[in-house]
């Protein structure tokens, strides 16, 4: 039996792949878009606030009124800050609804690189089905890049987990549990344990704590001269980084990627002091250097700075320890096509065009951020990201068009 075949396909249907999917729509290319729409949003606890504004939080597509701060006021929803996580999922699965009605809800097990350069890749479905297509977009987000430090990493599943893995906290109620890390993630699940009936316990590298502060639109003169405000957030370099957003791409890879790791260090949203701050206890310059496990409990050893190591028990810990981009950790492209792929450090290496060095794969999202900077871990950057992947897929079909 002969594959199906179309223009483009789309792996991922959060902000990015639904973004990337209604721009080819868009422009008339055949595309296949797969995978379950805002599932990584739709995942997050029901307590829990975006970290970004509203308006810098769109899926974006060529079409009008069909912003997240639209869709807001539309459901007498908060239009600025703070939004909720599930009220941006479900706007999500609205745009999809909307604009990209045959997104396919079934997994991508399997992409094989195209025989030659101008040859086409081969998409194998969970359903059974083999896809045959020109160009294919990586969207996945965050996932699989979830990180374990090397010091918990040896721990049995069922004593060690991270933040991503989390959608509810109460079978942690009556425990003793650690939750390593400063961001927002690590800062929300130990508040989420606390207010779980649960005892946590937060341990940070971090000589302190940072939390945002709220922001303020009547802000004095000088103040948004001094500190304007951007997608990212008030900041000279985070406004440069939103109007050029190309910018950072153009810097020689060593500080590129030095910067994108730096900018934006760990900190929590401003609507969570109240509910951390004197309620949660926490250890700051204090690293975890080693685990056990004993008698069905999670031993850390522990050096906190200017102290002698120590020991402590918990029933469970939880990593709040970010993501590690890793091709080699996307378990649908095949061995042969990841070995082909060109890394800065173990990201995809793009072109300007979000193009990987083999020709016609792209990637969007947190995967492009060593290659684009920090913008592209946010979903502010698909609105970069979504119309340039596009156009310049149309332009590789016409190409090949006029060739044939």
């Amino acid at each position: 039996m002969s594959a199906e075949t179309t223009e483009a396909v789309v792996v991922g249907a959060g902000p990015y792949g639904l973004s990337v999917a209604a721009h080819l729509l868009g422009r008339g290319v055949r595309t296949r878009i797969f995978g379950t729409p805002m599932s990584f949003w739709r995942r997050m606890p029901a307590s829990i606030n975006l970290k970004s504004f509203a308006w810098a939080t769109n899926v974006d597509v060529p079409r009008r009124r069909f912003t997240y701060p639209e869709y807001c006021r539309a459901h007498g929803l908060p239009d600025l800050e703070p939004c909720t996580m599930k009220s941006f999922a479900d706007y999500g699965v609205w745009v999809q609804e909307s604009l990209v009605p045959g997104l396919e809800q079934t997994d991508v097990v399997e992409v094989l690189a195209p025989p030659g350069r101008h040859g086409d890749y081969e998409v194998r479905l969970a359903t059974g089905e083999t896809v045959r297509t020109r160009s294919v977009v990586v969207a996945t987000g965050l996932s699989n890049f979830a990180r374990l430090p090397d010091a918990l990493a040896n721990l049995p599943r069922e004593l060690v987990s991270h933040t991503a893995e989390h959608t509810t906290f109460g079978h942690f109620a009556g425990k003793d549990v650690a939750v390593v890390g400063a961001g927002a993630s690590a800062l929300e699940a130990a508040t989420l344990v606390l207010e779980a009936g649960g005892r946590p316990l937060l341990l940070a590298r971090d000589a302190e704590l940072v939390f945002h502060d709220k922001f303020d639109p009547r802000r004095s003169l000088r103040d948004r001269w001094k500190h304007p405000n951007s997608s990212l957030g008030p900041g000279r370099k985070s406004w440069v980084l939103q109007h050029f957003p190309l910018l950072v791409h153009y810097l020689p890879e060593a500080p590129r990627v030095r910067f994108t790791h730096n900018y934006l260090g760990p900190s929590g949203p401003w609507w969570l002091v109240d509910r951390f701050k004197d309620k949660v206890p926490y250890r700051v310059r204090t690293t975890v250097t080693r685990s056990a496990a004993r008698g069905g409990k999670v031993e850390l050893e522990l050096l906190e700075a200017g102290q002698p190591a120590r020991t402590m028990t918990f029933d469970h810990v939880i990593a709040g320890t970010g993501y590690v981009v890793d091709v080699d950790a996307l378990p649908f492209l095949s061995r042969p096509l990841r070995a082909s792929i060109r890394r800065v450090e173990l990201s995809p290496a793009l072109s300007r065009n979000f193009e990987s060095s083999v020709p016609r794969l792209y990637f969007v999202g947190p995967s492009a951020a060593l290659s684009f900077g920090p913008l592209f871990r946010f979903v502010t950057g698909a609105s970069v990201a979504a119309p340039r992947v596009a156009r310049h897929v149309g332009h590789s079909i016409r190409r090949r068009s006029s060739r044939s």
